[in-house]
């Protein structure tokens, strides 16, 4: 009997301590429930607001398939055409051209990407969600925006670029307008400079030898080697275009009969050609004046003839000849 006693008592504290378990673990899964139903809820909610304000904002903007569509045929013709409009310049730079040719690319295959938004992903020919189509929306704005952008740009480039290309015509056209003042003042200049030089050179005429004696303290003509005293040597300097002064060396080279050079200056010259009879320094002005010169020969004048040149710088100017007995 006491052990029966003993047994049941053993199985009361067992059910007694066994019920406090039972009951936590009922509470807590009654807690659990409660937080994933909340949570759920709570989610539920948030996704019902989102599909709520998708569809308030489908409405708002009644969006349908064949007129979004519409709408990207619309862009993507406008866009296009000023493409081709700016291609069809044959002055466009190359790398303006590039750009173009890049851009009608990449703006074909925006249009298919926003075609296949509008249609469905799946491509089966059903019009997408109100998802796809707000962000097909998004894109044709997206789209019209980004190109039009490019294009401004472009045409202000070229624009920038034919305005450089008129600048340097014109300097181009001013450079050979440069040019030819500057080829016309080096012909006026070498003009001048060969009239000056030309009106620089002496010319001369009739030079003319007067053999002389002093007779009574006058001057009388004698062709007869023993009396001749003097040589009287007399030209014409002609007149020519200069208008400077210019001092002139005139070298006289009388040659006797016997071939030689009448000169002072033997001793100092051993070249027949660098002898010379007198040399006489002139200022010329470009006017005519006649000039006159005597030279004296310290021994006695032998008969025959007699040749006289006038040279200036080596230059024969003219010559003359006369006769003694």
């Amino acid at each position: 009997m006491n052990e029966d006693t003993h047994t049941e008592i053993r199985e009361e504290e067992t059910k007694s301590k066994a019920l406090p378990v039972f009951i936590f673990l009922f509470l807590a899964s009654l807690a659990m429930c409660a937080f994933l139903f909340f949570k759920y809820a709570k989610n539920a909610a948030k996704i019902q607001q989102q599909n709520e304000e998708l569809s308030r904002a489908y409405q708002t903007l009644d969006l349908k398939a064949d007129s979004l569509q519409k709408e990207l045929d619309f862009t993507y013709d406008q866009l296009q055409n000023k493409i081709n409009e700016n291609l069809a310049q044959e002055d466009l730079k190359e790398d303006l051209r590039s750009q173009l040719i890049s851009q009608q690319s990449a703006l074909a295959s925006a249009r298919r990407k926003i075609s296949k938004l509008i249609a469905g992903d799946s491509g089966s020919g059903t019009p997408g969600g109100p998802k796809n189509l707000l962000e097909a929306k998004n894109q044709i704005a997206m789209l019209q925006k980004t190109n039009t952008e490019n294009i401004a740009k472009i045409e202000l480039a070229q624009k920038e670029y034919e305005e450089a290309k008129e600048i340097a015509q014109y300097n181009g056209l001013l450079a050979l307008e440069f040019k030819d003042d500057n080829d016309s003042l080096v012909g006026i200049n070498t003009q001048l400079e060969n009239k000056l030089s030309t009106a620089s050179i002496l010319r001369i005429a009739g030079l003319k030898i007067i053999t002389v004696r002093e007779k009574r303290g006058k001057q009388e003509i004698t062709d007869k080697a023993s009396r001749v005293e003097r040589l009287k040597i007399s030209f014409s300097v002609l007149a020519s275009e200069l208008t400077v002064k210019e001092k002139k060396e005139l070298t006289f080279r009388i040659i006797g009969p016997n071939k030689a050079v009448l000169t002072k200056n033997t001793k100092k010259l051993t070249d027949s050609d660098d002898l010379f009879t007198l040399k006489e320094t002139i200022t010329y002005d470009g006017t005519e004046k006649a000039v006159t010169y005597y030279y004296k020969q310290d021994s006695e004048y032998k008969s025959g003839a007699y040749k006289v040149e006038l040279l200036n710088k080596g230059k024969l100017l003219d010559n003359a000849s006369f006769s003694l007995r």
